[in-house]
């Protein structure tokens, strides 16, 4: 062979492998994968495309895969380190590829690349390792779905009750919550449709077709439902289902999550029955009850019939309280809460929105007011007929009895539920001042006084009390008809109202506590006077009756020596009158209050004496100087034998306690005789000797002789 044929056959070889190299190169940098290919000692001998753009920022470097920042996490806080690594691969050659999962930080954005390295070592024939062969594949693509598979996994095994249908509906992946919730196994759930699961065990507020609708029209539906999993057992959720389509807009999945909201459901049943009704009687409280008197009224009047509304007060329930205590009271109201509900309908309002205050909202639909008032009546009999009786507490026997005040509704063209409520309240406190039939019906004529009790509440506050009150004077005589004293009695004279009379405006002073105002301006003006009068008459007396709102304040003795020292008042000219409710409201505080104010030399007069809870007890303990016997005594006497012998018996009571004795509203000569044939000198008060008078008026009567005093 000469050497121009050899050389054309070499030149063809190694065309060929030229070729056969280039090949294989492109085959290798047509993977999507980064694929280099190692000398042993480490050197790229190939790179293909994918590993050049990988690896684009450490190329520069021969060694360059040792400079790549490789971690073993995802945060690059463990560093991977590949030369022990790829020597590892050359020591010890294996037909299956060693893998690893890596990370790869870029140094830009810092993010982190998942990366799986897997490697091989290429022999020769002789077994010696020629090349390694390196492929990273970008695991991007698995990291995402694996998180978000286990996200699902994570939300699908919740505390929430899930579910997975096929196409046709059928339940193919509860979950354990889900079968927890239901009672049933996975197993049972897989030949159960969702609608069929809905009519088993789901109470909606709407139907099920509307549900399916909703879900055509809108791909979701969402709502409140009642799991009943078994008969005696009931769970609260919101139940959600989602509809899932594929782009032909065919039905593929229904997923719906169930979330068992039964504590929430109880806590705001609780805060419900916290807010709504009453915690001693279970019976609705005022809120409610307005709420449904608001709804009765728009009902008669679009319907033109007619119901009643009755308030309900125990009659002495706070004398029940104070002498039994609390807890028997409280075990009376629950009595009396049992017994109304087991007396009327259970459409009919029953609450209490007071300590002994009930009230009732009849369900009665009445044509006629006549009739509603016809209807009314014969259940206020029965009302009465249940609940006036004997009640045996805590091994105690109590007699109570009620008293009821009604209102028929509609009543006009503006109720509301406070004005009906307010005319009821009228009504029983009307019915309170009865002696026998304790039950009273609205009437106008209630809400006109009580109108006019808040003017004169009003004008009571606003009052100059140095232009519009002036003091009268009552004389009190001793024997030969001589000036012992006089009583001091408060007169107001308004200037739009004119004359109010004190039986009207104190009462309504006393309950907004104005009484202390007034109190306080009657003791100064009171002692004033009698400093005037007692430089005309060394031992004149003048009476000053004390409210008991006054008398129980706190400084009451304090405020009475900051006025004696005030106006320069002798103590020995002043009597205090106050009557026996007083000593009974605060026993302990009077008595202690009373010996305070003897010491300062008040004295102190015990006030209508005979008409309250007169306890001798009392006489005994208090340095009393005087009793007042009371003008209904006086008045049948000497008529009436049995007043005869009452205030014979005052007289001698007050004569063994040689006590000083006032007889008020004598206004007969006849009733003067009798008192002055009596032992011993006792003090005329009345219109037979004095009517109340101005100071000038009382002095011109008592003390003709000597100059005015002004």
């Amino acid at each position: 062979m000469n050497s121009n044929k050899l050389y054309a056959q070499l030149e063809q070889s190694v065309a060929l492998l030229q070729e056969e190299k280039e090949n294989k190169l492109s085959i290798i940098c047509a993977f999507h994968e980064a694929v280099l290919v190692f000398t042993p000692e480490l050197n790229p001998r190939i790179i293909n495309d994918e590993a050049k753009v990988l690896f684009k920022d450490y190329l520069d470097n021969t060694a360059f895969i040792e400079t790549v920042p490789f971690s073993k996490n995802k945060k690059a806080t463990l560093t991977f380190h590949i030369k022990p690594w790829l020597d590892e691969l050359m020591a010890s050659p294996s037909d299956e590829p060693k893998e690893a999962y890596i990370w790869l930080k870029d140094p830009l954005t810092l993010k982190t690349k998942p990366l799986l390295i897997s490697g091989k070592a290429l022999l020769t024939p002789e077994g010696e390792v020629r090349d390694l062969l390196v492929v990273f594949y970008d695991r991007t693509v698995y990291a995402q779905a694996d998180t978000q598979r286990r996200l699902m996994e994570a939300a699908f095994n919740s505390y929430d009750g899930q579910f997975i249908t096929n196409e046709k509906g059928y339940i193919t992946h509860p979950n354990d919550s889900f079968c927890a919730l239901t009672g049933l196994s996975a197993q049972a759930l897989k030949s159960i449709t969702l609608t069929g699961w809905l009519d088993k065990q789901v109470r909606l507020k709407t139907s099920s077709h509307e549900v399916l609708t909703t879900l055509l029209e809108t791909k979701h539906w969402s709502g409140e439902v009642e799991l009943h999993p078994m008969p005696d057992t009931t769970f609260y959720a919101v139940l959600s289902i989602s509809m899932l389509l594929d782009e032909q807009m065919n039905i593929e999945h229904y997923v719906a999550t169930i979330q068992n909201i039964t504590d929430i459901h109880e806590a705001q049943l609780a805060i419900e029955q916290m807010a709504y009704y009453d915690d001693l009687t279970g019976l609705a409280n005022r809120r409610l009850a307005t709420e449904h008197l608001e709804t009765a009224i728009r009902h008669h009047k679009r319907h033109h019939s007619y119901a009643s509304l009755f308030f309900i007060n125990l009659d002495r329930f706070k004398a029940i309280n104070d002498s039994f205590g609390r807890n028997t009271g409280d075990l009376l109201l629950q009595q009396v809460a049992k017994n109304l509900k087991s007396l009327l309908r259970e459409e009919d309002t029953i609450a209490r929105i007071g300590g002994d205050e009930f009230l009732i909202m009849t369900q009665d639909k009445a044509t006629s007011k006549n009739k509603a008032t016809q209807n009314a009546y014969h259940l206020s009999q029965k009302i009465s007929k249940r609940l006036n009786k004997n009640y045996h507490l805590n091994e105690i026997t109590i007699n109570s009895a009620v008293c009821i005040g009604i209102t028929i509704f509609p009543f006009a063209d503006n109720d509301s539920a406070e004005n009906l409520m307010v005319y009821a309240d009228l009504a029983v406190a009307a019915a309170k001042r009865r002696n026998n039939n304790k039950t009273y019906f609205y009437e106008p004529s209630l809400s006109e006084a009580l109108i006019e009790r808040r003017e004169l509440e009003q004008a009571l506050t606003t009052a100059d009390l140095d232009a519009q009150f002036q003091l009268y004077y009552q004389a009190q005589l001793g024997t030969n008809k001589r000036l012992h004293g006089a009583e001091t009695l408060l007169r107001w004279i308004h200037p739009e109202l004119g004359f109010i009379s004190p039986g009207k405006f104190i009462p309504i002073a006393e309950e907004g506590r104005q009484i202390l105002r007034l109190g306080h301006w009657v003791m100064g003006k009171a002692f004033t006077q009698a400093k005037l009068w007692a430089d005309q008459q060394p031992d004149f007396n003048l009476s000053i009756n004390i409210s008991p709102i006054q008398f129980h304040e706190v400084d009451f003795v304090e405020q009475t020596e900051f006025m004696m020292e005030a106006t320069g008042v002798n103590p020995i000219n002043i009597t205090l009158e106050l009557t026996e409710g007083v000593l009974i409201a605060d026993t302990e505080s009077a008595l202690k209050k009373i010996e305070q104010l003897h010491k300062l030399g008040i004295k102190i007069s015990i006030d209508d004496f005979g008409t309250g809870y007169s306890s001798l007890s009392y006489l005994q303990k208090l340095p009393i100087h005087e009793l007042k016997i009371d003008q209904s005594f006086i008045f049948r006497v000497p008529e009436s034998q049995d007043d005869i012998a009452i205030v014979e018996s005052i007289i001698s009571l007050a004569r063994s306690k040689k006590l000083l004795i006032v007889a008020e509203g004598v206004e007969t000569q006849a009733q003067a005789e009798f008192l002055n044939q009596q032992p011993g000198e006792i003090l005329i008060q009345g219109f037979l000797y004095s009517r109340p008078c101005t100071q000038l008026e009382f002095e011109e009567t008592f003390f003709p002789e000597k100059p005015a005093i002004h």
